[in-house]
């Protein structure tokens, strides 16, 4: 299998979802890894080298927007000073910053930036004292109409619109919509659902022809779930982030929203995933945050075969029959992954004669089963989640075949 084509579970297709599919001719996703939301992440800064370093993988990833300027409260010098040396790579995305405030929409058009994504807050329950619907509406059409006479192409995010009263959210984005290129659905508190917003995707097509991006946050692991229906159902642009940073639970992550959509849309969003595999383990450097081993996509044991010997027996078989792809949940190669048998401490013969065959090396199942012996024993003092590399088995195993085979 060397394609997504037919990943995709034929159960899906029966789906009412999909029998009424409304994908755009093109889907983007917009990265929020260097701004307005993986650098808000509590405890992360990063050094402008790093934003650098970053900002240049995510262009090799093929990352169609880039945010590089964000909100919190607003951008330091520090922060505008990466900006501009950003925008100095001649990256082939489009960068873009998230705003609040005229300052900071003049700040982005001063330093180079074209596009803004300007943000506000809509939701009426979380209003203060201080605040109406017919401020925030006003304040919302002043910051558009500023971006737009900067000559700035101007989204809007509706911060928190998945909990805005529907009749207040049709009178904000019929109102705004003369004067916004884009609306942003933004589900701050990833209170929605994949049937929710499959529904709200479509409702607020009734209200504006635009684009529209969905702002997906983690709360309950629905950010790619949600982004899928979303696009399914006729959104534009996700925002993203590698390895899913962000406030709270963080956003849908780049890599994972990627092939979810290769998967089950069966539309690519042409991104380079051996180069997403290298931003996961970069981004993963920079911020110290390790990546869990079974996280999907970029996770160590992500195409793993776990270690229970009725499992490693029966992947071993298929590979014997060029099968071995049959068993696996995404063939790796498709996103810059390679199979593994996992050795550790419940090593067996067959994880031992895979990994010694793609070494170069055949022995027989009686020799399998005594290198299997052996691993077990020198990992049984390790403690907690231990696995060893092909490179470590091969040195026990020519260890062994010194003072055994030969």
């Amino acid at each position: 299998m060397n394609n997504f084509k037919d990943l995709d579970s034929l159960y899906n297709k029966k789906a009412k979802l999909y029998k009424n599919i409304k994908i755009e001719k093109k889907v983007e996703i917009c990265d929020l890894t260097l701004e307005s939301d993986g650098e808000e992440m509590a405890g992360l800064k990063f050094k402008e080298s790093e934003r650098l370093e970053i900002a240049k993988i995510l262009d090799e990833v093929g990352a169609h927007r880039i945010a590089i300027i964000g909100n919190s409260p607003k951008p330091t010098k520090g922060d505008i000073k990466s900006a501009e040396k950003i925008l100095g790579l001649n990256l082939n995305a489009r960068t873009n910053g998230f705003v609040k405030t005229e300052e900071e929409i003049l700040t982005c058009q001063k330093i180079g930036i074209k596009e803004v994504v300007i943000l506000v807050g809509i939701n009426e329950t979380a209003f203060t004292k201080n605040i109406s619907p017919k401020n925030i509406l006003e304040k919302s059409e002043r910051l558009i109409e500023y971006a737009k006479n900067l000559g700035l192409h101007a989204t809007f995010m509706g911060m928190d619109s998945t909990r805005t009263s529907p009749i207040y959210l049709k009178k904000i984005i019929t109102k705004l919509e003369p004067l916004f290129d884009e609306y942003v659905i933004g589900d701050s508190l990833g209170r929605i659902t994949p049937y929710g917003i499959e529904y709200l995707v479509k409702l607020i097509k009734k209200w504006t022809n635009k684009p529209i991006h969905l702002h997906p946050h983690n709360t309950t692991s629905l950010a790619v779930a949600n982004s899928l229906s979303g696009v399914l159902s006729g959104l534009s642009v996700v925002h993203t982030t590698v390895n899913g940073l962000g406030e709270f639970s963080g956003l849908a992550a780049t890599e994972e929203l990627s092939a979810a959509l290769d998967i089950h849309a069966g539309i690519s969003l042409g991104l380079n995933y051996s180069k997403l595999q290298e931003a996961s383990s970069l981004v993963s450097r920079i911020t110290g945050i390790q990546t869990p081993p079974f996280k999907p996509i970029t996770g160590k044991s992500a195409f793993a075969i776990p270690e229970t010997e009725e499992t490693q027996e029966f992947m071993y078989n298929l590979s014997l029959e060029n099968k071995i792809f049959e068993g696996m949940p995404i063939p790796p190669k498709l996103v810059g992954k390679n199979i593994t048998f996992s050795i550790g401490k419940k090593c067996n013969e067959f994880a031992v004669l895979y990994n010694l065959e793609e070494c170069g090396y055949e022995i027989t199942k009686k020799e399998a089963k005594i290198i299997a012996r052996e691993v077990r024993r020198r990992l049984s003092t390790r403690s907690k989640y231990c696995l060893i590399t092909q490179n470590e088995l091969l040195r026990i195993f020519l260890d062994l075949r010194d003072k055994l085979f030969i």
